[in-house]
């Protein structure tokens, strides 16, 4: 039988909750350290500035790291298809999780599961711009069943935004620009996956080729 050729690595879906939380960290960042120089060059006219002159090039320094990574990490959020699992990753965490853990994909309605008046302000204004982006008053992603978590869900949700997982089952969220495009994709990669694990377990189970043997002395 022929090897059967791997799917190569899809496309790179931004995780857009991810972004958001990073665009807000933005102008904050921006500022400050605009702020703090200011402080800093005119704090010897100041006594009460004086004495944390050095602890403000400090806040300066620390602020524009943080203004920085803000820019540069958006581009290591994204949800990707391989081969033979799911990767999910963000600047602080990445996990694997196997196409055989999940289920059919489907397009969920984000606010049935996160309804926007019942999160809190801070998080009202995180998602608030992200439902006005479909243009439809609704905020549709990519919800895929999980039979079984690598990992206990507790430590999971300490790494990931809780938004990407469902709040009543077991199942991920994934909130990204083209999600019609990757729930294509991973339904692809998973028949594909399934298909080739299927393909081997009959090529190497030993019961298969001994009923194929006698199939054929019996012909």
């Amino acid at each position: 039988m022929a090897k059967v050729k791997k799917l190569p690595p899809g496309k790179r879906h931004p995780l857009r909750v991810y972004q958001r939380r990073f665009e807000m960290l933005q102008p904050i960042t921006f500022l400050i350290p605009i702020l703090s120089y200011f402080l800093w060059w005119i704090a010897p006219d100041y006594g009460v500035l004086a004495w944390g002159r050095d602890y403000l090039i400090l806040i300066v320094i620390l602020a524009a790291i943080i203004f920085i990574g803000s820019v540069i990490a958006p581009a290591f959020c994204y949800v990707q298809c391989f081969a033979d699992y799911l990767l999910i990753a963000t600047p602080f965490y990445r996990m694997n999780i196997s196409y055989l853990r999940l289920g059919q994909v489907s397009a969920v309605n984000f606010g049935t599961q996160y309804p926007l008046s019942k999160q809190k302000e801070l998080e009202q204004l995180l998602l608030t711009p992200l439902f006005k982006e479909q243009r439809t008053g609704e905020l549709t992603v990519v919800g895929v069943p999980v039979k079984k978590f690598p990992l206990p869900i507790r430590w999971l949700k300490f790494w990931f935004s809780r938004y990407m997982f469902m709040p009543r089952d077991l199942g991920l969220l994934f909130m990204t620009p083209d999600w019609m495009g990757l729930s294509r994709e991973i339904e692809v990669y998973r028949h594909d996956y399934l298909e080739r694990r299927r393909r081997k377990e009959v090529k190497l189970s030993p019961a298969s080729q001994i009923l194929a043997k006698e199939d054929m002395e019996d012909g």
